[in-house]
């Protein structure tokens, strides 16, 4: 038997070096790699690709540039450089085999206008550069836009944020922390998986989770979970009010399941105001963040988007002047869920939107209510118990989590919802079967007249598309911080316990069509865990309590105090 078994491990490990062997030398060798000299001396390591057959002297080239973790990707490469593109890949400070300290962000626009420099200054160079790339990728676009180098001529940030305040490692106050303590808070998956994916998350005080895990300070980690609001660290590296100085035509890609589809039209509507801009464009599928199609929910054969096409259709059009229709086409492609289908449309939100509310009511208190366009008449509230030490379960979402090693605790994409469904602590409104199908698409708010007994605490919330048999896909879902619940751009204010505030919980936006005989739902709740972190309740400095407290929640729906969530209804 254990001869079998080593024969068996031998025939893998062949296999696998075969494997590599293939894709070693299918992959494109770069026509040239090295070292690029920063204007402090740094030095960051740089890949170069021309098209096949060309030599360094021999042709000029329209470039597309990629800055990020790594020097380009191989097969990015290929496909750029086979429709005429040269490509170049760099990998930013702290990112091996890169000279310079670990410090994203804060050297990217620097080193992004340097590097740009050292292209266009190339033989291969035609003088027209383009940006390409999602995450943290897409982060060195936006931050390089805003210094107008005059050959950079146009970007395509996918999946991130511009604002990386607003939702990123933070999300209205919150921190993103399944997404964050994955990335920063350990120095290998070994680590956390030895101390337990569970006890992890749960570990606090957060802001020594670095500490505990892996027995080292980790200065990003750390980073993220102190600057809990928008301070001089965050002001630094985002866009926000910044976005007048963008020039060049963008084209932003994201998903429904991404973190990121509400930044993509926050960034798009910036822009367009900034009129500073002559073409901004925007694809949006069913997508995580690494763009894949994911979830249970079947969107059909069509719903996935390959984006570097896309972006060498655009990239045709606008730095190789090609006519290819383009210009023709409405700027914004959204892939509407429930009938299944791509469309272009001119504005966003559209033109005929109405954006309606939905009132919650519960005649009695409970926490199963009712979803309707009428008022609620004067009736009594609904009252749960938030335990952070026992809190609501992550199914599924709309995020940019990456890890696959425990789904149980965090998973993306559309999830059946039903089991949150039996806890006190989540509020479960539900409109009646609809006689016809209704499409709702654009941005998406709640109004949340509620109390708490703590000084600080959190509501989050869900919208659910309930299928005949029951099931109920999650379509977005959406977090607000009490104490930021007067603006996220504004010092917080802790809660008088007790008094009823008015929240604004900003959804992700969607393009769904509830079909005739579904239901639409709304989840109402304090916790939504591992994605966000557990509010302790106490109203201490975020990040620094070793110990929680339960709070009292109170969510009013009366006619004095009408909680609601506006939908924006197509009517085609």
């Amino acid at each position: 038997m254990q001869r079998w078994f080593l024969l068996i491990i031998v025939i893998l490990m062949m296999l696998v070096a075969v494997f590599k062997m293939r894709y070693q030398a299918a992959a494109p060798v770069p026509t040239m790699e090295g070292m690029v000299e920063m204007r402090d001396g740094v030095q960051l390591f740089t890949r170069v690709w021309l098209p096949k057959g060309s030599s360094e002297d021999s042709r000029r080239f329209p470039v597309v540039m990629t800055r990020g973790y790594r020097a380009g990707d191989y097969s990015d490469a290929e496909t750029f450089t086979s429709h005429g593109y040269a490509y170049v890949g760099q990998a930013t400070r702290g990112h091996a085999p890169s000279e310079g300290e670990l410090n994203r962000f804060f050297d990217d626009a620097a080193d992004g206008y340097d590097t740009l420099t050292w292209i266009s200054n190339k033989s291969w160079s035609d003088g027209n550069i383009a940006m390409y790339g999602r995450s943290y990728w897409g982060a060195t676009q936006w931050l390089v836009a805003p210094t107008q180098h005059p050959n950079l001529k146009a970007i395509i940030p996918q999946g991130i944020n511009a604002d990386l305040w607003q939702c990123v490692y933070r999300c209205n106050g919150a921190l993103s922390l399944a997404m964050t303590a994955s990335s920063r808070a350990y120095e290998n998956a070994n680590q956390a998986r030895r101390y337990g994916w569970k006890n992890l998350y749960n570990f606090l005080p957060l802001i020594d989770l670095d500490l505990e895990v892996s027995k080292t300070r980790n200065r990003l980690w750390r980073d993220y979970v102190s600057h809990s609001t928008y301070d001089d660290f965050w002001k630094e590296i985002s866009l926000r009010g910044k976005y007048h100085k963008v020039k060049i035509p963008v084209f932003m890609m994201s998903g429904w399941y991404d973190y990121y589809a509400g930044a993509v039209f926050d960034n798009y509507e910036a822009l367009r105001d900034s009129g500073n801009v002559s073409d901004i464009r925007i694809a949006i599928n069913p997508s995580d963040h690494l763009n894949r199609v994911v979830g249970d929910r079947d969107f059909g054969p069509d719903a996935s988007k390959i984006d570097i096409m896309l972006a060498i259709e655009w990239l045709d059009h606008v730095i190789k002047k090609i006519d290819n229709g383009m210009e023709s086409e409405p700027p914004i492609r959204i892939f509407t869920m429930g009938i299944n289908e791509w469309r272009f449309v001119d504005e966003w939100p559209l033109p005929n939107t109405d954006f309606t509310p939905f009132y919650f009511s519960s005649p009695d208190g409970s926490r199963f209510g009712t979803l309707g366009t009428s008022l609620p008449e004067n009736e009594p509230a609904t009252t749960y118990l938030y335990n952070p030490d026992d809190p609501v379960p992550t199914l599924g979402g709309n995020h940019s989590f990456l890890g696959k090693d425990h789904p149980e605790l965090i998973s993306v994409g559309a999830v059946d919802q039903r089991p949150n469904e039996s806890r006190k602590d989540v509020l479960v409104f539900t409109s009646a079967p609809l006689e016809n199908d209704l499409e709702v698409t654009g941005p998406i708010e709640i109004i949340l007249f509620a109390a708490s007994s703590a000084k600080d605490t959190d509501f989050t919330a869900k919208l659910i598309d309930v299928y005949p048999d029951g099931t109920a896909y999650n379509l977005t879902e959406g977090i607000i911080r009490a104490r930021f619940r007067k603006s996220i751009w504004q010092a917080p204010i802790l809660l008088t316990p007790g008094q009823i505030s008015r929240y604004t919980l900003k959804l992700q936006p969607t393009s769904n069509v509830f079909l005739r005989g579904h239901r639409i739902r709304v989840h109402i709740t304090s916790s939504n865990f591992p994605l966000w972190d557990r509010n302790p309740n106490t109203g201490n400095e975020q990040g620094m309590d070793d110990k929680m407290a339960v709070a009292e929640q109170t969510i009013h729906h009366s006619k004095a105090y009408p909680s609601h969530i506006i939908l924006p209804l197509i009517f085609r």
